[in-house]
């Protein structure tokens, strides 16, 4: 998130960054759809999907062997099209114009207009909206702002703080997947968290039985994306999507995976007998989540419920953790620095730069505190 330069006011900087970003973000948009007339010959709207279609399947006679097909013709989808790369060099440049288009709506001409009198966007937090207890955010959504690209990043330093004061942000590394191996009682993974050891090297070091000198990226990618998916009931199908393996290479490293992790199997495997026997999964401080639909007879909806179930004791146990620290830093911050946001596994407060190195103790402090409590 960026700072206010001397001379300058809040309101000035994130107009001002975002005015620039507009205007070169359309720039490239227009330069996207020119290359995009050239290579299909005519003009088109390439926000339709039912001219984007017409050009993709019936001007450029990409090959349509499994690509999903509505009442409006050949699905444009993300996934579609993830199947069509490399097919021509056009499927590069939509997913591009969408990436663009979608920052520019989404964020750089909505944002400024959702600015109160104040200086400050509000957003509004729900207790009752997920599943698992997080909180979400709407009107706007500021939990879903892009980091992982450098646009994402750049829109974010439209955001700074009020005068004289900075941010500071604490999250919990990996929550997920720590709260896993001591809810799992997976003593392991547990010692490799504590040794500050590559998590996903060493699981694929395991997983495929080689030194974690000899790891590759692949295979570093693909257990990252199972210590992470496997929370969720990650089938071979999706193991295989998210990292180009076969199904069958898929299906072995699950099996492997499972033989290396036997107490997240078992854990995971026992969150399951206890929503089929007695109707509920629940977190580590018994919060319920009722889960009559894992008896259904529809196989769709039965795994659907399977993996909510397997996903709930341990998403809900850090939704818990997150709000008891926030009560707790409500407390313990007050007069020193103000809460702003709170994404998920993060919390961003305002303050002095003075108290920076205070505050950031005390944050650190009180969330590790009450991980402690588990880990205890």
């Amino acid at each position: 998130m960026g700072a206010i330069p001397d001379g300058k006011t809040r309101d000035e900087v994130g107009h001002t960054l975002l005015k620039q970003m507009g205007d070169e973000l359309a720039a490239e948009v227009s330069e996207l759809e020119q290359q995009m007339y050239s290579m299909a010959g005519y003009e088109f709207n390439a926000s339709s999907p039912a001219q984007l279609s017409e050009v993709l399947f019936t001007k450029l006679q990409l090959p349509t062997a499994g690509i999903k097909k509505g009442k409006t013709g050949y699905s444009t989808g993300q996934k579609e099209l993830d199947k069509l790369r490399g097919q021509h060099p056009i499927i590069e440049l939509i997913e591009r114009y969408r990436e663009l288009t979608k920052l520019i709506s989404t964020y750089i001409e909505a944002l400024p207009k959702l600015m109160a009198t104040d200086g400050r966007i509000h957003t509004t937090f729900n207790q009752d909206v997920t599943s698992t207890g997080r909180l979400s955010s709407t009107n706007p959504n500021l939990q879903n702002i892009p980091v992982r690209t450098e646009l994402g990043r750049k829109i974010r330093q439209a955001f700074v703080p009020s005068d004289g004061k900075v941010f500071v942000g604490a999250d919990y590394s990996q929550f997920e997947l720590r709260l896993a191996a001591v809810l799992a009682g997976d003593e392991k993974l547990i010692d490799d968290f504590n040794s500050d050891v590559d998590i996903h090297t060493k699981t694929a070091a395991e997983t495929y039985g080689v030194p974690m000198s000899e790891v590759t990226k692949s295979q570093r990618r693909a257990a990252k994306v199972i210590n992470f998916g496997v929370l969720y009931g990650m089938s071979p199908h999706g193991l295989a999507a998210a990292t180009g393996m076969s199904f069958t290479e898929a299906k072995k490293f699950i099996d492997h995976y499972f033989e290396v992790r036997k107490p997240i199997r078992q854990y995971l495997d026992k969150i399951l007998t206890q929503a089929r026997e007695q109707g509920f999964v629940e977190t580590y401080f018994s919060r319920r989540r009722p889960t009559p639909d894992v008896k259904s007879s529809n196989f769709m909806v039965r795994t659907s419920a399977e993996r909510a179930a397997m996903n709930m004791p341990i998403q809900g146990t850090e939704a818990d953790l997150m709000k008891l620290a926030m009560i707790r830093l409500e407390d313990k911050l007050s007069g020193l620095a103000e809460a702003i946001l709170q994404v998920h596994d993060s919390i961003l407060v305002e303050c002095k730069p003075e108290d920076v190195q205070k505050v950031s103790e005390i944050m650190k402090a009180e969330m590790e505190a009450r991980l402690s409590r588990i880990a205890d």
